[in-house]
């Protein structure tokens, strides 16, 4: 059985990408047109992020055949029940390996807390719409529940089992919540000091800034 690679993902992802900006900015150039670099480059970063979000949470994906007879799935949706019972074998699980608990516990919370919030971060200042707590929260809570499902239904090539769990999509919120926070504090900080880059990078109108940055040929 041959499986598809989350890195080959990526690769693919991002070279699709690259072609497809660097046809529009071409363009650009030869209409005369500005070029807002500093945007271009949060662009990047965010396309970057949702491909490696996208092959860490669904990848590898098998290609062919394969047997899975021995692949369990497992479905909680009682909030925070494995994190209590995980809680609950520390000193006993493992040997008694206490650190090696309280790590794997770190890294469960703490990984599901970090995966969405660059979204909360990076999406209120490329899409204006998404400046809104209300309309973040739900982008975050769309992406979170539509990760777990596709986990459950979909094949993986690991052929291991898998578990959709309701306390991913709550820590995977509170990221959000915590991304859109340091998203406000950061520009409250950015508009008192009065650092114009940024202050025009998170403006409502920001593809008119284009107008100030003109490039010409």
């Amino acid at each position: 059985m041959y499986s598809i690679e989350g890195n080959m993902f990526i690769m693919l992802g991002m070279t699709l990408y690259l072609v497809g900006r660097g046809i529009l900015i071409g363009n650009k150039y030869k209409k005369q047109k500005s070029v807002y670099w500093l945007r271009e480059s949060i662009s990047f970063l965010f396309v970057l992020y949702i491909c490696m979000v996208i092959s860490m949470t669904l990848f590898p994906i098998p290609v062919g055949f394969a047997d899975f007879e021995n692949e369990y799935r497992y479905l909680n949706l009682v909030p925070l029940k494995l994190i209590i019972q995980d809680i609950s074998q520390i000193g006993i699980a493992y040997g008694g390996d206490v650190p090696f608990m309280i790590k794997l516990l770190a890294k469960n919370i703490g990984g599901n807390i970090l995966l969405l919030m660059p979204l909360a971060f990076l999406t209120p200042i490329l899409l204006d719409k998404f400046k809104s707590f209300k309309r973040t929260l739900l982008l975050g809570f769309g992406v979170s529940l539509s990760i777990e499902l596709l986990q459950f239904v979909g094949p993986k090539a690991s052929g291991r089992g898998r578990v959709t769990d309701i306390d991913d999509v709550i820590f995977n919120v509170l990221g959000v919540i915590i991304g859109y926070l340091i998203y406000k504090l950061i520009f409250k900080i950015v508009d008192k000091l009065q650092i114009r880059p940024l202050q025009k990078l998170n403006s409502r109108n920001a593809s008119m800034i284009e107008s100030e940055n003109r490039i010409k040929l």
